[in-house]
């Protein structure tokens, strides 16, 4: 139960020292998300294009062998 309570007392904390550093700092705090959103976003449309590419050869691929398959039926 102590424990409970210590945790929220220290989470309160960390939340107003936060908020002051963010208001104190929010300069720098803006120049340094200018500089890291094109990073993100890069990274975030590469790791789109490398899914979507791969999921389309996948499809591509299971249709090919569909197609093998009806054009071979196996005889029993």
């Amino acid at each position: 139960m102590m424990s409970n309570v210590l945790g929220i007392m220290i989470g309160v904390v960390v939340v107003i020292v936060g908020i002051i550093l963010l208001i104190t700092w929010w300069p720098m705090f803006i120049k340094g998300l200018m500089a890291t959103l094109p990073i993100l976003l890069i990274l975030i449309g590469a790791g789109a294009l490398l899914y979507f590419i791969s999921e389309l050869k996948s499809k591509l691929e299971m249709k090919k062998e569909e197609a093998k398959t009806s054009e071979n039926p196996k005889k029993e």
